[in-house]
């Protein structure tokens, strides 16, 4: 167990581990971590939504509170009259993120260890711990940012009454258009392309800063965990092998509680600037 828990280096906890092959695909620990969180998402929700009680009770109760909250106080004063447009979105990325970094904290890798008897091992780890995890996220969220602001100007230009490709063509032109800051003259002419071309790079930097941030923040608590568990082979002697084991345990438990508290975190930013992103992208003349 404690070969399991104090690898050779404290990376081996944080990085993916091929698991096996389904047809030409490689599945890692971290793919299959990110359909355990779906998987959970639909077996806790959708049985929530048969549910007809006006009063919620119990883990009901607890879910039901956390969407009114993103509902009302994070998706109604940035969104406005879209927000039941996209609260099934905001709803999902919030869970999904949850699910994934707390499925992280529990240690799956080492209970999988022990019932297999030594069998299997890194079946475990934190999918948002992994770069391309985070970067599928942000790219998700970019497309979704995007499409949705030329979608909201599509619909402008049918209500004025245009057909659908001209109306296609015209949501895509304005959408572009009112990208870029506003300049009188000549100079707004020629100065177009090079400023839509760094209002483009601005929306790319975006969502990479939210693929970086949230695998930054989940991948840096679990290697300091792994750290402080890699200090307990140090022992010499019972007395220091007792202390520095006490003061590693104890450590332990602390950031591990921080990282309880971390995977809210981390969900929560990400899906409230990706909010922000879609209000900026519906709502170009705010």
């Amino acid at each position: 167990m404690l070969g399991l828990l104090v690898a050779a280096s404290p990376l081996e906890h944080v990085v993916s581990h091929d698991l096996f092959h389904v047809g030409p695909i490689v599945v890692n620990n971290h793919m299959l971590m990110s359909a355990v969180a779906a998987l959970l998402m639909l077996i806790v929700f959708v049985p929530m939504t048969r549910y007809r009680s006006l009063v919620p009770s119990g883990v009901r109760n607890f879910f039901e509170s956390i969407c009114v909250y993103f509902r009302d106080e994070v998706a109604r004063p940035i969104l406005h009259d879209e927000t039941d447009r996209f609260i099934g979105v905001i709803w999902t990325t919030f869970f999904f993120i949850l699910f994934a970094n707390l499925l992280g904290i529990i240690p799956i890798a080492a209970i999988v260890y022990l019932v297999s008897r030594g069998e299997l091992h890194e079946w475990g780890g934190t999918a948002t711990g992994n770069i391309y995890v985070t970067g599928a996220l942000a790219g998700f969220m970019f497309v979704f940012i995007h499409l949705s602001g030329i979608a909201q100007n599509v619909r402008h230009q049918r209500h004025a009454g245009r057909s659908p490709i001209t109306a296609g063509l015209f949501g895509v032109a304005v959408y572009l258009y009112k990208m870029v800051p506003h300049i009188e003259g000549a100079l707004g002419i020629i100065l177009f392309l090079p400023l839509l071309g760094l209002e483009f790079l601005g929306a790319v930097v975006k969502s990479v800063a939210l693929a970086i941030r949230l695998f930054a923040n989940m991948i840096a608590g679990h290697i300091l965990l792994a750290v402080l568990l890699f200090f307990i082979t140090f022992a010499q002697g019972y007395l220091s092998g007792f202390a520095l084991a006490s003061v590693s345990v104890v450590g332990s438990v602390a950031i591990t509680l921080l990282e309880l508290f971390v995977a809210f975190l981390q969900a929560y930013i990400f899906t409230f600037l990706a909010t922000i992103f879609i209000g900026m992208a519906v709502h170009q003349d705010h």
